[in-house]
């Protein structure tokens, strides 16, 4: 049976390889047990949202290469401490990336629409369709089959526990800005099953890093982050091409804070709008707009 895949995703399952390979190589215990503080990283918002999701895209793969790219041979109780403590910042670096695809596939698709940028967003047929499509899922599946083959701190015995597949590598894609709505959508998707494939600390036991657990478990983390690199990629491109609209350039760059204040602005000015002319509808409106700087407070 033939996998279709993406040649560029194959690439970034290489390079993920390579890199986890060259960072199990030179494990360190002490140097595992230094873990960045990226409290404040969450926290910021003097840059715009396209922007932040840059730098929590970019920690996000560079962390869970980082966390399970590791000698357990060298493994100590001190080790497993850091790794669990490392799992924390994944699942809060995972819960923000949510946040802030949650606001790219409303607020500002909504706020794109009304430019007039043919774009898909949350319409009735993107609801009813899965994010995932059965094609994706397998190549999630022969990817993780891959890894297990490359990557060399997992087991290669597993490999016969996989179907055997045979890749038909797709060498260009159709990349279409209208389809930036079904991105986001499959990358939420996709930040769902990596949050569900991470623990909290308290849950995370040492039987995790025992075969045959652990091949299974990271060959699948790694398989889903190569992926979401690939889909984000082409959301990269899309607001590349998005930002030669100058009207659309200005949305996109936006800061938080800004963001947060023309929210906060406009939502008082619909209060005052509901208590004082009780027009009928403005409810629906108000109700909008609290929403909208829910989501985007959350940024």
């Amino acid at each position: 049976m033939r996998v279709a895949i993406s040649q560029r995703h194959l690439s970034l399952s290489e390079k993920l390889a390579k890199e986890s390979n060259k960072l199990s190589g030179k494990f360190n215990s002490k140097n595992y047990s230094r873990i960045e503080n990226i409290e404040s990283m969450l926290l910021k918002r003097d840059i715009s949202v396209e922007k932040k999701k840059s730098i929590l895209i970019k920690k996000l793969y560079d962390s869970i290469v980082k966390t399970f790219s590791i000698d357990r041979k060298k493994f100590n109780k001190k080790a497993f401490e850091s790794f669990k403590r490392r799992l924390h910042n994944l699942r809060e670096l995972i819960i923000k990336l949510r946040s802030v695809n949650y606001y790219l596939e409303t607020t500002f698709l909504e706020d794109l629409r009304l430019s007039k940028i043919k774009i898909s967003g949350n319409n009735k047929k993107l609801e009813r369709q899965d994010a995932l499509a059965g094609n994706e899922l397998e190549a999630l599946e022969y990817t993780a089959y891959k890894l297990i083959g490359e990557v060399v701190l997992l087991d290669k015995k597993l490999l016969s526990e996989y179907t055997h597949k045979e890749e038909n590598a797709l060498k260009k894609e159709k990349i279409e800005v209208k389809g930036l709505g079904l991105i986001l959508k499959k990358e939420s998707s996709l930040l769902e099953h990596l949050e569900a494939k991470l623990p909290p600390p308290k849950a995370a036991t040492i039987s995790l890093l025992k075969e045959p657990i652990f091949t299974h478990w990271v060959a699948r983390v790694f398989a889903i982050l190569s992926y979401l690199e690939h889909l984000y990629q082409k959301e990269k491109e899309i607001f590349s091409r998005l930002k030669k609209n100058n009207a659309i350039k200005a949305k996109i760059s936006r800061k938080i804070s800004h963001l947060v204040k023309e929210s906060s602005k406009l939502n008082r000015i619909m209060e005052e709008k509901y208590s004082s002319m009780q027009k009928l509808g403005i409810d629906n409106k108000l109700r909008k707009e609290l929403h909208n700087l829910t989501t985007i407070i959350n940024l």
